[in-house]
């Protein structure tokens, strides 16, 4: 799953920094992971990139980083 937009690039950038300290194993994906990364993004997100931050956890809890 490829980033389109400098947003979308950003939310999958904090997406893909706590899914790389989970498999450190520090922390875990939680029930509030989307509203927990959706304050770290540090703007707004639009309807199109809060649809993208939600199917980018699930994308990335399927493929964790290596």
């Amino acid at each position: 799953m490829r980033p389109q937009t400098e947003h979308e690039e950003e939310i999958a950038g904090k997406v893909d920094a706590k899914a790389t300290a989970i498999a450190r194993g520090q922390g875990n994906w939680g029930n509030n992971i989307i509203s927990e990364m959706a304050i770290a993004v540090g703007f707004v997100m639009n309807a199109e990139e809060d649809e993208f931050l939600k199917k980018y956890v699930v994308w990335r809890r399927e493929n964790p980083p290596r």
